[in-house]
């Protein structure tokens, strides 16, 4: 039996092999000084999953605009924020880096749904707030029965528009320029520049099926690959003053985990508008 059945059973899934269209305002920082050895650690041992040394961790806070399918029945529209932190890995294929997300954090229920079942995205329901000038993720937990708000992740930036590039091989050099300054080294401004030209080009993942008979273990993994076309990229600007604050909480406790304590420190940030085309993923292995 190979049909997929959907919500009721008796209706068919959709999202799942038909065409996704996401038009996203987005902000990328490069966050340099996490721990290398808890970089690594954090990503599963897979010969195709190859963190990069020294690579800066990725931020990406997306406001998506509009989100559709056209194989909903009911052409919903769909809009709502994502926060997602990633470490970068070596491309599957090309020279151009990818992304592995350690979470996204997602304000809105089938967007988490349908990035996690079909391509293994580890998707978190948060409020995810974006404003002008900061953002923030808190989550709701209920330890001993009691709800709690925790707010996990932070940030702000200066709400100017710095320098605009109305090209991307400007953007590239805007960025890596910004990099420099920051005293990072070339080899690592060759990696940033290949990840400004497509942030979302390709992204990583693992999907597992957990074995009913013991659940902390998988059935089945699978290495997913997705790589969405990306159209009508707008005017790319610097985003100057951008900071990330990990608050340690007891949850997540992303600070401490990656960063020791330390404050993370913005190598540069940068913020565009695209549109996304998204049909099937790949599966790259399994076992």
């Amino acid at each position: 039996m190979t049909d997929f059945y959907g919500l009721p059973a008796f209706k068919r899934m959709y999202g799942f092999g038909d065409t996704a269209t996401l038009r996203t305002k987005s902000l990328v920082a490069f966050i340099g000084g996490a721990d290398a050895r808890a970089v690594a650690g954090a990503v599963p041992p897979h010969r195709m999953l190859q963190p990069i040394a020294r690579a800066p961790l990725v931020v990406m806070q997306s406001d998506f605009t509009s989100a559709t399918d056209n194989g909903d029945p009911d052409e919903n529209e769909y809009r709502y924020h994502e926060i997602m932190l990633a470490v970068i890995v070596a491309g599957v294929g090309t020279p151009v880096p990818a992304l592995f997300p350690l979470v996204l954090f997602v304000d809105e229920p089938t967007a988490m749904l349908s990035g996690r079942e079909f391509y293994g995205f580890p998707k978190v329901p948060a409020d995810v707030a974006l404003e002008r000038n900061r953002a923030h993720v808190r989550y709701t937990s209920f330890p001993r029965g009691e709800r709690r708000v925790t707010e996990v992740l932070r940030s702000s930036w200066d709400p100017e528009p710095g320098i605009l590039s109305r090209a991307l091989s400007s953007a590239v050099d805007l960025v890596s320029s910004a990099v420099r300054a920051a005293g990072v080294d070339d080899d690592t401004i060759d990696l940033l520049s290949g990840l400004v030209l497509a942030p979302a080009g390709q992204i990583l993942n693992v999907r597992q099926l957990p074995d009913l008979r013991n659940p902390r273990r998988a059935e089945l993994s699978q290495l997913t690959r997705f790589s969405p076309r990306l159209l009508d990229p707008s005017v790319a600007a610097l985003v100057s003053g951008y900071t990330l604050e990990l608050p340690e909480e007891p949850v997540w406790s992303l600070g401490r985990r990656f960063f020791r304590g330390e404050s993370p420190k913005t190598l540069a940030a940068f913020d565009w508008s695209v549109t996304m085309k998204v049909t099937t993923g790949e599966v790259l292995d399994s076992w």
